[in-house]
């Protein structure tokens, strides 16, 4: 999220050689294609070698592919560093789920998921405040220091962090295919909202320069509501649980993104655009915790591993394909007519998800 304020002053920068905006959203959303690739490997890796040693090595790489942006000019090393930061992330994002998955269980276990993502959230708010003020104050470049909080965590996770013993299993990932047949369902919807919640990120900034509203901090901090309310919600996701069945907050997850993403669209003043953000971090909060649930419950615990790492892969293959749709729609119907037609949708995905999924909605057991 570091680097959502400097997508505007990127553009500029790259503009006469790398040919418009396209090329600035990409570099944002590079390291999701290789979380793609790298999570499920991360997630395999780690039944062998451990979580923590996955942890750790992925913070190294981390640092490396997000400060490393400082030291270069070209946009093949710019590009090559987001590559590997996106190596970095895939690691980090796998073996901290399976480090909640190993340690905890039940409704504690949807209470840490809950937690982790509101944390992560309070942390991309701040990071797209203050880099925005860093682009208006050093350039596009400057922002990209924030990942040098690598180092610090690097030292926690190295003193804290053990892994949990592992019983022995009959079970191998040549049964994965099967183990995760009956989920596949929920990645698909789990793309769909990485697509909305990456929306304000991605595309809010080039609204609001489009529309005249506002400088890079102001877009940044305008933008950051979307993570401050995240944050919010995907705290709150726990306690909510024992009212709102796993499959309700799918169904909420979708519509307010939706309504949010239609109000950024068709907004006229920043108030509007900031409004529709909030309700874009409804969502964004809930879905990571809400579908990890889901998907602890319904695959086997062989399996959970790999599972785990193709959720963190279906949020970043959302994350990098949303400049490719937005393209597309806005090729067709202008930026406007792109923000309203994928709310329209998450609106039909919300709905079918309440149809379908009618007896989850609320919850109706006491959990333990």
């Amino acid at each position: 999220m570091a680097a959502a304020p400097a997508l505007v002053a990127m553009a500029a920068h790259f503009g006469q050689s790398a040919n418009s905006e396209l090329f600035s959203q990409i570099v944002m959303t590079l390291p999701a294609a290789m979380l793609v690739l790298a999570s499920p490997l991360a997630g395999m890796l780690a039944n062998r070698i451990g979580q923590r040693a996955v942890l750790l090595g992925s913070l190294i790489l981390y640092v490396i592919g997000g400060a490393g942006v400082l030291a270069i000019t070209s946009e093949v090393a710019l590009l090559s560093l987001r590559l590997l930061l996106g190596v970095a992330g895939g690691g980090l994002l796998t073996s901290s789920l399976g480090l909640i998955g190993d340690h905890f269980s039940g409704h504690t276990r949807e209470k840490m998921l809950g937690w982790a993502t509101s944390l992560s959230s309070l942390l991309a708010a701040l990071a797209l405040i203050f880099g925005g003020w860093l682009v208006d104050t050093a350039g596009w470049q400057a922002p990209f220091a924030l990942y040098l909080l690598g180092l610090p965590t690097l030292l926690v996770a190295f003193l804290a962090i053990r892994n949990a013993p592992q019983a022995a299993n009959a079970k191998t990932e040549g049964g994965a295919v099967a183990g995760l047949a009956r989920v596949w369902p929920y990645y698909l919807l789990l793309v769909l909202l990485t697509l909305g919640m990456f929306t304000p990120a991605i595309q809010a900034g080039f609204l609001l320069a489009e529309r005249g509203m506002g400088s890079a901090q102001m877009i940044g901090s305008i933008i950051a509501a979307t993570s401050i309310v995240a944050m919010v919600t995907a705290w709150s996701f726990g306690y909510l649980r024992s009212r709102i069945g796993l499959h309700g907050f799918l169904a909420i997850d979708a519509a307010s993104m939706g309504f949010g993403i239609l109000m950024i669209g068709l907004a006229t003043q920043t108030w509007q655009v900031f409004s529709g953000c909030c309700l874009v971090g409804i969502g964004a909060g809930m879905s990571e915790p809400a579908i990890a649930s889901l998907i602890f419950r319904k695959a086997p615990p062989f399996v959970h591993a790999l599972a785990l790492g193709l959720i963190v892969s279906a949020l970043n293959a959302g994350q990098f394909l949303n400049p490719l749709v937005f393209d597309v729609l806005r090729r067709v119907g202008g930026l406007t007519g792109a923000f309203v037609g994928f709310a329209i949708t998450l609106l039909a995905a919300a709905a079918f998800v309440a149809l379908r999924n009618r007896s989850d909605l609320v919850e109706r057991t006491s959990l333990p």
